[in-house]
């Protein structure tokens, strides 16, 4: 006998599992390269035991290039860990610019292999509220994952954080074959109820080609 999941822990299941699976893949390309490089040291070795000449420049170029791989694979580890512990407070102070620089992270992998860039206009001072930061990186991810869909011809898409009376707001512009009909398909059971949890609404401009999904200033306190 089966237990149906709540919609919201399902897309959140989802996201973390895409969210891993590609984080897995960016590691193997790191590690092959590593690998790789390792190989060529080991011949290199193995020449140089025997009174072959070693290219020093070669193995200069080597030793930055696994340094490079190391380095990208701690970045990538560190995002990762951002993301988990992004579940241990329901209720957290959230640098908007900090979790839209995570997002865009975790989804180059997606937006690149689907042709589109994605880029954030972060504001400048930095916008912070009290949410629960795990359920407006998924929420983000659903609404990435629609906006492509509909980013037309330049298949560019800006996120743009901006501070606002009762809270923030997160812009998402460039969606130039934005239509309500689309958006109303959109707006699926998780999606709804993950607004519901977060207290936000999402607000389409189809002449701006534009979604805006609205944040209270404290999830903690009574909706307005």
């Amino acid at each position: 006998m089966t237990h149906p999941l709540d919609p919201i822990g399902e897309a959140g299941l989802r996201f973390y599992s895409k969210v891993s699976a590609s984080i897995s893949h960016e590691i193997r390309n790191s590690l092959a390269v590593i690998n790789e490089s390792a190989g060529y040291l080991e011949d290199v070795t193995r020449m140089a035991k025997k009174g072959g000449n070693v290219d020093m420049n070669r193995l200069e170029t080597l030793a930055g290039s696994m340094l490079k791989q190391v380095q990208r694979a701690n970045t990538i580890v560190k995002n990762m860990n951002r993301l988990a512990h992004s579940l241990d407070d329901p209720a957290a102070r959230t640098d908007l610019n900090t979790l839209l620089e995570l997002m865009l992270h975790l989804s180059e992998r997606t937006t690149v292999t689907r042709g589109v860039k994605v880029s954030a206009a972060f504001s400048e001072p930095p916008v912070i509220i009290t949410t629960h930061p795990f359920f407006v990186e998924n929420l983000i991810w659903l609404i990435l994952d629609f906006a492509m869909d509909i980013s037309g011809d330049e298949k560019t898409i800006e996120l743009q954080p901006v501070k606002t009376a009762s809270g923030a707001k997160i812009n998402f512009a460039g969606l130039d074959q934005l239509t309500q009909n689309a958006f109303e398909n959109f707006q699926t059971e998780p999606v709804t109820l993950m607004l519901c949890a977060l207290k936000s609404t999402l607000q389409p401009d189809e002449k701006k080609g534009m979604i805006t999904l609205n944040l209270p200033e404290n999830i903690s306190q009574p909706a307005q």
